[in-house]
This record gives structure tokens, C-alpha cells and sequence, in this order.
């Protein structure tokens, strides 16, 4: 047993069967060493203070999501902010948002009728409030012109497969997962349309692979943004912040 699955065995038995082992505890390992997400069997992960259910299968939360939220929460405490979730999943950017900067106000974008669920269910369990619109990245959001937008969009290249864990591919949700452009589709529509939804001193974060960087700077130049980047918890570029 290689030690990432003995440490997601032992979350599984503390989190989900309090330490006793029954033989749904056993059945579930199995599906672990076939490569189920562990976070699915327990149904829920932490994020920031929040309890994130994961009932409807949304992209799971990554430690890398957590820590530039975490520098955003850190960075706008006690601030009366306006903020649109794009490409929401579970809602746990904006949800984290809520829990810790109770002074914000937040809305929720997502396209899938799935995760637009989750986003409910997880406001519900963290005793929060938030607007949610079934949008296309902005297709169908208020007119409302918002401080920050917080976007996790699937940015992963279809040419990059051999980069992401079986796991990730046979589990969860291909279209939270891959676009197409190198996978920055998305990330080019929110630098290209982004500012319409913006107050003038207002920002977009998006979140993506730390080798597209140069990519990003390319489509840039001819745009009318300043940017920078903030790096993730290991050294990388991981979030580019527009303004």
C-alpha cells in the first residue's frame, strides 16, 4: 500500500466510521485502491472553516484553490465586498468568502444543474446567503458591476492527459476538468470580457496551470489590463490577477 493511500484509508475510517472498522469501511478501501477520490466517500471536505458537501460529485476542492482564497479572505478583512463566484462547482470560493469576510456579499455563477444544487445545499449547511444564476460564464449573471470576480474555470489542456492522476480523469467532472485553447478558453474569455462586470478599481482572480504563464502574458499584450501573478503554496504561479 503506497503511503498517499494508507493516509486517505485512515481519513476515511476516522472521518466517515469514527475509527471502528465495518465491512462498508472495507468495501470502501477497495474502491480507493481502484482509485476513487477519498473525499467522495466521505461526502464533504473543509475549506476555509466551511463544510463543503460534495453529494452531487462537483470538482473537488484543491489544496491550491485554498490558499489563494485564503490570501484574498487575509487580504480584504472587514471590507463590504461585492463578489461574483464564476464557475462556481460546489461554491466553495465564494462560501469561503462568505464564512470568513462577513461584512461581503456574494453570487454564484454555474451552468451545471448539478453543481447549481450543490452551490444551495452547501449556503444551506453553512448558514450563509448568496445569489445564484445557471450561467455560462457570464451569460445570464447580474448587471451588477462587482469588486472582484473569483474564478476557478477548468483550464486543463486535453493534450496534457498524461499530467493528471487516473483517479482525477475517471472520477470527476470532465467539463470542470479541460478547455480547449491550451486551456485557457475560458481564461481568454475572462480577460476579454471580464471588465464589463467590474467596478473601475475592481479585479478578476483566476486560477490556472502555472506553464501556461507565458501563454497568458502573450494574449495580453495587446489588452487593457495591468497584471500580476500570485504563486500557490509551492513556489508556482497560480492565480492571475487582472485589474
Amino acid at each position: 500500500m503506497d503511503s498517499i493511500s494508507k493516509q486517505e484509508k485512515k481519513w476515511l475510517l476516522n472521518e466517515k466510521y469514527n475509527g471502528k472498522v465495518t465491512r462498508e469501511y472495507e468495501k470502501e478501501c477497495v474502491l480507493i485502491d481502484q482509485g476513487m477520490p477519498v473525499a467522495y466517500l466521505i461526502g464533504n471536505v473543509p475549506f476555509l472553516g466551511a463544510h463543503i458537501d460534495l453529494e452531487h460529485k462537483p470538482l473537488i476542492p484543491r489544496a491550491e484553490t485554498e490558499f489563494w482564497v485564503n490570501e484574498f479572505v487575509q487580504n480584504n478583512q472587514g471590507k463590504k465586498l461585492e463578489i461574483l463566484d464564476l464557475f462556481a462547482g460546489s461554491g466553495c470560493i465564494g462560501i469561503g468568502c462568505l464564512k470568513n469576510i462577513p461584512e461581503a456579499s456574494v453570487d454564484f455563477a454555474e451552468l451545471d444543474e448539478k453543481n447549481i444544487k450543490q452551490v444551495k445545499k452547501n449556503l444551506d449547511l453553512n448558514s450563509l446567503s448568496g445569489n445564484i444564476y445557471k450561467s455560462d460564464v457570464f451569460e445570464n449573471v447580474s448587471d451588477k458591476k462587482y469588486d472582484f470576480i473569483l474564478a476557478n474555470p477548468p483550464y486543463i489542456a486535453r493534450d496534457r492527459l498524461d499530467t493528471v492522476q487516473d483517479s482525477v480523469i475517471s472520477n470527476e467532472d470532465d467539463h470542470a476538468l479541460f478547455a480547449q485553447d491550451n486551456g485557457l478558453e475560458f481564461v481568454y474569455k475572462l480577460i476579454d470580457e471580464g471588465s464589463k462586470y467590474l467596478q473601475p478599481d475592481g479585479e478578476v482572480w483566476i486560477e490556472f496551470d502555472p506553464w501556461q504563464t507565458d501563454l497568458i502574458d502573450t494574449y495580453l499584450k495587446d489588452k487593457n489590463w495591468s497584471h500580476s501573478y500570485m504563486k500557490d503554496q509551492y513556489g508556482k504561479n497560480r492565480v492571475l490577477i487582472l485589474q
